[in-house]
């Protein structure tokens, strides 16, 4: 690009902003695909803080002065405190197609196309409900043992299935991805007055309260019935649904004076569940027992769900060492002594609690 470049000649797949547009915001509001040009540009850490965003801290940036242009990486702009007087323009170049959300939206249309693969073109909403699900669980796994990798490769799979779903909504004519981020996003801004409004900022302990008030001023405006725990997922998992309920109904004055109240009650439902009868007794009591054991969860503000899930993958890592164990003395877990069982569970007790 010449020193002394035209801006009313603008190359194609190359986007033109004004640098004073920028300062406020948090990411470009275009894709790292195009050549991003910023007239003007102003504060060189803001923009660092904004580009690091989306691009990695060598990637290579122009910058353009009245009388010549410099190459430098995005890294250099950190230290920066301002830009030379006679600064015309920063260019930004381009990342891969692939690293563009639109990208991934033409391939998402292209599986769904016309020549596009069959499984994916005879998909409907109802029939990757349950790939979703799984795709999420999955996810899950990912962030309860922080793998960074895993976590990655399962967003993008969950992005897949978000994306399929709102093209499967454009192809019916339903709604499109447009409708879904605006929907969502307009619905955040309201619910976050705090943030995006002229009010007071708030402490944590009453964003809660505020949350709830202006959910049910939606659910007035759109003139939605039903009660108190509607709107619930009733598919959700079994825990996360009652810890759902119980927090929902605690906002209305259902709710345990004291922790030793709720430690009572699970004594009480235990005592219950020993003298039931029959099978159909103790299904219920047991019930009854795992739902004040999500109260008590709550009321120590621990989300169930969680808790049961690191207690999971504690199990699964114990069971695995012994297997392990039992295969360095060329055996099975099934033929492995008990006494043996035990003290490998015990030495991977003491090794996940030393954290190796």
């Amino acid at each position: 690009m010449s020193a002394a470049f035209n801006f009313d000649s603008i190359p194609e797949n190359t986007v033109l902003l004004n640098g004073d547009s920028l300062v406020s915001r948090h990411h470009l509001p275009v894709p790292p695909n195009l050549t991003i040009i910023i007239r003007n540009p102003q504060q060189p850490g803001k923009l660092f803080e904004i580009l690091r965003e989306e691009y990695p801290l060598n990637h290579t940036l122009q910058l353009c002065l009245i009388s010549e242009n410099r190459e430098l990486k995005l890294a250099d702009l950190e230290s920066q405190n301002s830009f030379p007087e006679e600064v015309n323009a920063l260019v930004i170049h381009p990342l891969p197609e692939s690293f563009a959300f639109e990208t991934f939206q033409e391939t998402v249309a292209a599986l769904r196309g016309p020549h596009g693969c069959p499984w994916d073109k005879k998909q409907t909403h109802q029939s990757l409900r349950d790939d979703l699900l799984q795709e999420v669980y999955e996810l899950l796994d990912g962030l309860d043992r922080a793998d960074t990798q895993i976590i990655i490769e399962e967003l993008g799979d969950v992005l897949l299935h978000i994306l399929l779903q709102a093209q499967i909504g454009v192809d019916n004519g339903e709604f499109t991805m447009g409708d879904v981020i605006r929907h969502i996003n307009d619905k955040i801004i309201y619910r976050h007055p705090h943030v995006f409004g002229d009010s007071e900022s708030i402490d944590p302990n009453q964003i809660s309260q505020l949350w709830e008030r202006i959910k049910l001023k939606e659910r007035e405006k759109e003139h939605k019935k039903g009660g108190l725990l509607d709107g619930i997922s009733r598919t959700m998992p079994a825990l996360s649904q009652a810890s759902a309920y119980q927090s929902r109904a605690a906002k209305a004055g259902f709710e345990w004076n004291t922790l030793d109240e709720c430690r009572l009650k699970l004594n009480e439902e235990a005592e219950e569940f020993t003298k039931a009868q029959t099978a159909e007794e103790k299904e219920e009591e047991l019930g009854d027992i795992l739902f004040t054991v999500v109260n008590l969860a709550r009321l120590y503000h621990i989300d169930p769900e969680t808790a049961l899930r690191t207690a999971n993958l504690k199990f699964y890592d114990r069971i695995h060492y012994i297997e392990e164990q039992a295969k360095l003395r060329q055996t099975t877990l099934f033929e492995l002594p008990r006494e043996k069982k035990e003290k490998y569970w015990n030495e991977c007790k003491e090794q996940q609690k030393s954290g190796k």
